[in-house]
C-alpha cells in the first residue's frame, strides 16, 4: 500500500496533463514517501488516458457520472493511506500538495482554502460572487465552521471515506463529503492557497445545474446536521440560535455542574457531545457512539467507548457519576441503575437526568419539537419515567435522594447519594 495517492479527475485534459504530471512528480519526490498518481478518466476523446500513462500515471475508468462519480470511483479503487484530489487545469498549484500532506496528523480532511486568511482566488467576478454566496449560505444554515466548502483541492485520510455513503454525482459531492465527515466527528482543517485561472480548455461546470444541485444537497444535509446522529448535536444545542433550546441546555448544564461541585473523580456516562466535559474537564466521558467521542476529543481528555449497561470500570471508582438524558433511551432494566451505582464510591453522588413524563409540559414540548425538527430525540425515548417513579426507584436501590431540580417542570435532575458504608 502506498502512503499517498494523488487523484486527478479528468475529462479531455490532455494538454494540461503534459505539464501538470511532471510537476506533481517533482513535488511528491520531495516528500520522500511512497506514492502513486491516478487519473480518473470520465470518457475523454482527446487522448487524456494515453498522455497520463506515458507520463507515469495510472488510469482508472470512471464509474458513474460527473465529478462525484470520479471521486467515488477513486475512493473505491485506491487503497493508499492518504489521498490528495486536485483539478487538472492548473487552478490548483501542485506545490500546495506538500503543505496538505504536512497537515495530515492534525486532521482527517485538509482543505486548500481560498477563503481563509492568506487565501486568494483569481476568477471571474460572477464566479467569485456565486462561490461566496454558496459558502456563506451553507455555513450559516448548517452551522459549519468551514470557509471554503467548494474547494476540491483536499487531502483525505483514506479510512474515513468508506462509511460516508456518498450519493451526489456533481460538484455538490464536495459539500456532502465535508458535512457527512463532520457529522461523524472527523477533524477538518483549512490551509490557505491561491486559486489560479484555468490554463487551457474549458470548465465542465454548468451554472444552472450547479445551483440546482447545491439547493438539493443543502436540504439533504440540513436533515443530516439536525439528526441526533450528528456528532455535535448536543454542542449545537448548547449554542443554539433558538433561545428556548439554548436556555434549556444551559440551565441543565448549570444544575449538573452545581451538583458535581469541586469533586475531581467524575464519570459522565452517556456523555455525547455535552458541554459537561468542558465545564468539568476532570470528568471521564463514556459513550457508545464513537462519532460523538471523536468530536469531543482534546489533548489530555479521557474518553471511553463503552456501554452504560456494562461499564468498563472497577467497583467504587468514581466520586460522582452523571447520567443525563440517557435512561429514557434504554429499556426499563434495573441493571442500568445497578451499573451506575456499582462504579460509585460509598458516599458518592449519582446525578440522574431524564424527561418527566408525569407532567403535561414535557409530552407537549416533545410533540412540538418532533414537528419542528423531525429526527430529534423524541422518537428514541422508549422508556418514560415520572418524578415519583424515579424517586422510588432510587430509594429502592438504597440511595438517599438529596435533591430533585426541574426545568420548566418538564425535565428532572436528581441528586442522590450512595450510603457511606454498607450495612
Amino acid at each position: 500500500m502506498a502512503e499517498l495517492a494523488v487523484v486527478i479527475p479528468c475529462l479531455n485534459e490532455a494538454d494540461n496533463l503534459e505539464a501538470l504530471l511532471p510537476r506533481i512528480a517533482s513535488v511528491v519526490a520531495e516528500l520522500g514517501v511512497s506514492s502513486e498518481t491516478f487519473v480518473v478518466d470520465g470518457g475523454s476523446v482527446d487522448g487524456t488516458p494515453d498522455v497520463a500513462e506515458r507520463l507515469g500515471a495510472k488510469v482508472i475508468v470512471q464509474k458513474g457520472a460527473g465529478y462525484g462519480g470520479a471521486l467515488r470511483t477513486a475512493f473505491e479503487r485506491i487503497d493508499s493511506r492518504y489521498l490528495v484530489t486536485l483539478d487538472a487545469d492548473f487552478s490548483h498549484p501542485p506545490s500546495i500538495l506538500k503543505y496538505l500532506y504536512e497537515m495530515r496528523d492534525g486532521a482527517d480532511i485538509v482543505i486548500a482554502s481560498r477563503r481563509v486568511q492568506g487565501g486568494h482566488a483569481r476568477m471571474p467576478w460572477t464566479r467569485r460572487i456565486l462561490s461566496g454566496v454558496l459558502n456563506e449560505v451553507f455555513g450559516h444554515v448548517l452551522s459549519l465552521p468551514f470557509r471554503d466548502m467548494s474547494s476540491g483541492y483536499r487531502l483525505y485520510r483514506r479510512e474515513i471515506l468508506a462509511g460516508l455513503d456518498l450519493k451526489h454525482s456533481t460538484y455538490a459531492v464536495l459539500q456532502e463529503i465535508l458535512i457527512k465527515a463532520y457529522c461523524a466527528g472527523y477533524r477538518i482543517v483549512e490551509i490557505p492557497f491561491h486559486y489560479l485561472p484555468r490554463r487551457s480548455g474549458q470548465s465542465h461546470a454548468r451554472l444552472f445545474r450547479f445551483g440546482r444541485d447545491y439547493l438539493a444537497v443543502l436540504w439533504e444535509m440540513w436533515k443530516v446536521r439536525n439528526s441526533v446522529a450528528s456528532a455535535d448535536y448536543d454542542t449545537r444545542a448548547f449554542h443554539s440560535r433558538i433561545p428556548l433550546q439554548r436556555w434549556w441546555q444551559r440551565r441543565r448544564y448549570r444544575i449538573i455542574l452545581e451538583f458535581i461541585g469541586d469533586r475531581l473523580s467524575v464519570l459522565d456516562a452517556g456523555c455525547g457531545s455535552t458541554q459537561i466535559l468542558n465545564g468539568a474537564p476532570q470528568a471521564v466521558g463514556l459513550d457508545l457512539q464513537l462519532s460523538k467521542l471523536r468530536f469531543m476529543r482534546r489533548p489530555g481528555r479521557r474518553l471511553v467507548n463503552g456501554n452504560v449497561l456494562a461499564l468498563p470500570f472497577r467497583d467504587a471508582m468514581f466520586g460522582v457519576v452523571v447520567c443525563s438524558e440517557v435512561v429514557e433511551h434504554l429499556p426499563k432494566d434495573a441493571e442500568i441503575f445497578q451499573e451506575l451505582i456499582r462504579v460509585l464510591r460509598p458516599g458518592g453522588s449519582l446525578i440522574l437526568g431524564t424527561p418527566d413524563y408525569g407532567s403535561w409540559q414535557w409530552p407537549l414540548l416533545e410533540k412540538i419539537y418532533d414537528f419542528v425538527q423531525p429526527g430529534g430525540y423524541a422518537e428514541q425515548h422508549i422508556t418514560h419515567y415520572t418524578r415519583k417513579q424515579l424517586a422510588e426507584k432510587l430509594r429502592d436501590l438504597g440511595l438517599h435522594v438529596r435533591a430533585c431540580r426541574t426545568i420548566c417542570s418538564a425535565e428532572l435532575i436528581f441528586h442522590a447519594r450512595k450510603p457511606a458504608s454498607e450495612r
